[in-house]
């Protein structure tokens, strides 16, 4: 059996702590998330933590990058995109997205997001990861309707529908998933009517 090299074992390492950071941002929430809790998630001294993660930031970073763009990845598998083109089909589209985006794992996430306004040094590598999963989300949809892309209003398009969702997201510990759902069923048509005027363009 081969052994496994210095350099695999660390990347093991580091991967246990991601995926540990991500799990205690799941589970108990930004507020509680320290080094401490991650490195006994992850079974590890919190030295062997800091050897890989120098501050608490740049562990935080990585861990909601693994959330979002594991999110953004079963986003694109669970929502057929291809079936906006049905407008019968579109209302299910929008509530499938909504599903994905409140769910515990998103939630976490967005969590992240809210903390930079007391954490600023967060702001500039989440706005990379936030042109990293806009580009995926625009690029899928514009290799999914390439004549309505040439739309000057196919982008502001989903970025409008992305934009509602988060906004909503945002409210979620101040109204509860009752009242957001209820807001959200209240604002879908006229998502629907501005999808149906920029995808029947062409049709």
């Amino acid at each position: 059996m081969r052994r496994i090299t210095r350099a695999e074992q660390r990347a093991a390492t580091r991967l246990a702590i991601v995926e540990a950071a991500a799990e205690c941002l799941v589970q108990d929430g930004y507020a509680a998330l320290t080094t401490r809790s991650v490195a006994e998630r992850a079974g590890i001294a919190q030295s062997t933590l800091m050897h890989h993660f120098a501050t608490r930031e740049v562990l935080l970073v990585d861990a909601v990058t693994q959330l979002a763009t594991a999110l953004a990845d079963e986003a694109l598998d669970a929502v057929d995109l291809a079936a906006l083109r049905t407008p019968a089909e579109r209302e299910s589209v929008l509530d499938r997205a909504w599903e994905t985006f409140t769910s515990p794992r998103a939630l976490a996430a967005v969590q992240v997001w809210a903390a930079v306004w007391s954490e600023p040094e967060l702001a500039e590598p989440l706005h990379e990861l936030e042109d990293r999963l806009n580009t995926i989300v625009h690029v899928t949809a514009g290799t999914l309707f390439p004549e309505e892309a040439e739309s000057p209003d196919f982008v502001p398009l989903i970025d409008a529908a992305v934009a509602l969702i988060r906004g909503l997201v945002i409210a979620y510990p101040i109204s509860g998933r009752e009242e957001l759902n209820a807001r959200w069923e209240s604002m879908k048509p006229f998502l629907l009517r501005a999808a149906g005027d920029v995808l029947d363009l062409n049709r």
